[in-house]
């Protein structure tokens, strides 16, 4: 069984839904002067896929609200989820931890697949969970493989 990173966080009380996705695309600056911050989308990386695995119920008299939404926030447990990302083939073992490095690919077929920066760094030590398609490009073959960074 995979291990999967668990982060727990606040959401707002409508999306606090077990088995729900969310996607933090960016930290708006409106969230950094929160009191909140450290305990909300601090512990979150942009571009990551979560999925709620528990909502924790809290009788506080008076929930926080959220500065953007202005909806009542509760914590949560959400565990990330893998990213997809183009690999080398002769690199490709499942299970082993690799270092992730941008490649030189030029085929539009699995650029589309290279994750930007914000997602997932170059040099960042990643997880190869399994593969889920294997692509000929320039005469290099590739595989589509999930991972789960350890950053």
């Amino acid at each position: 069984m995979m291990e999967t990173k668990r982060v727990m966080t606040l959401i707002g009380r409508e999306q606090a839904i077990i088995g729900k996705t969310f996607r933090l695309y960016s930290i708006p600056n409106e969230c950094r002067q929160c009191k909140l911050f450290n305990i909300c989308v601090a512990r979150l990386k942009p571009g990551r896929v979560y999925r709620i695995v528990e909502v924790k119920h809290v009788g506080l008299p008076q929930p926080n609200k959220c500065l953007l939404t202005g909806e009542d926030m509760v914590p949560i447990v959400a565990e990330e989820l893998p990213i997809v990302i183009p690999i080398p083939a002769k690199l490709f073992i499942e299970g082993v931890v690799t270092t992730y490095t941008k490649s030189l690919i030029t085929c539009n077929d699995i650029r589309k697949y290279l994750p930007n920066d914000n997602m997932l760094k170059e040099g960042t030590k990643v997880r190869i969970v399994r593969g889920i398609q294997r692509i000929k490009c320039d005469n290099e073959n590739y595989v589509l493989a999930e991972v789960i960074p350890l950053d």
